[in-house]
């Protein structure tokens, strides 16, 4: 069941990520806005491991996979509601139309 939901997660919202970071950031920030945002991936990946064998030995198996199911629906919902569409666009469509919305 691990590797099954591992698999599923692999193959869902975690491409998912790499594919918004890569073009939610104008491009006179992207490297900076990359290096932190990377960063914060490698925080937030230690807290999950780090985080798994307490919730694990307080929640037991199904209460862990549970929370952790919860956040990533909770991410699916935000990135469905809060990221616009961005197929067929260039970089600096994209872009242009992220700043009309800012303003």
């Amino acid at each position: 069941m691990v590797i099954t939901a591992i698999a599923i997660y692999s193959m869902s919202l975690a491409p998912i990520t790499w594919v918004v970071l890569s073009e939610i950031f104008p491009n006179r920030l992207r490297g900076v806005a990359m290096a932190i945002a990377t960063f914060s991936l490698w925080v937030a990946s230690f807290i999950l491991t780090f985080t798994f064998p307490i919730l694990n030995e307080v929640l037991g198996s199904y209460g862990t996979f549970w929370v952790y199911s919860f956040i990533c629906v909770l991410g699916f919902v935000f990135i469905k509601k809060k990221l616009p569409e961005t197929k067929g666009k260039s970089l600096e469509e994209i872009e242009l139309e992220l700043s009309k919305e800012n303003k």
